[in-house]
């Protein structure tokens, strides 16, 4: 494998959060559902049963190990993370993939971040922020409920 290829690093067009993705098998298009930034629940712990994260790249040069993972963004400590490899057909393609999660647990309200990371540099963050809904608050635009008390 010659130098460009070995330290080619893809390009991250779009990394989403959602409630789920729908894959057309026919177009072969991706539906976001319920695109959110905050998720509002009634108390912490909480368990999320489900959410779907949806990444576009390109220029994937040969074989690429990818690494998701979810951290605390006032500590950087790694809640979970998840490896895997990607190709393409051609670097200029632009590859979507989905990372459909279930039963994520989060034991306080804050700042959190899913990351794309290949070789170690991260290639992109999507913030969201979990609060704690009161009795009677509207609280901000954003998903709610999708958690229960863990």
């Amino acid at each position: 494998m010659d130098e460009h290829k070995a330290m080619a690093v893809p390009s991250l067009v779009s990394l989403l959060i959602c409630d789920q993705v729908i894959d057309d098998k026919i177009s072969n298009k991706k539906s976001a559902i319920g695109i959110f930034n905050t998720i509002l629940v009634p108390k912490m712990p909480t368990l999320i049963h489900q959410m779907a994260i949806l990444a576009s790249l390109t220029e994937i040069v040969g074989r690429v190990e990818l690494e998701i993972r979810l951290i605390r963004d006032t500590d950087n400590h790694v809640l979970f993370s998840g490896k895997g490899a990607v190709e393409a057909p051609d670097p200029l393609a632009v590859v979507d993939l989905l990372f459909a999660m279930q039963g994520v647990r989060i034991t306080e309200p804050g700042q959190y971040a899913f990351e794309l990371l290949s070789g170690g540099e991260i290639l992109g963050r999507r913030r969201f922020q979990m609060v704690v809904r009161q009795p009677g608050d509207r609280g901000p635009a954003g998903r709610f409920g999708p958690g229960k008390p863990a």
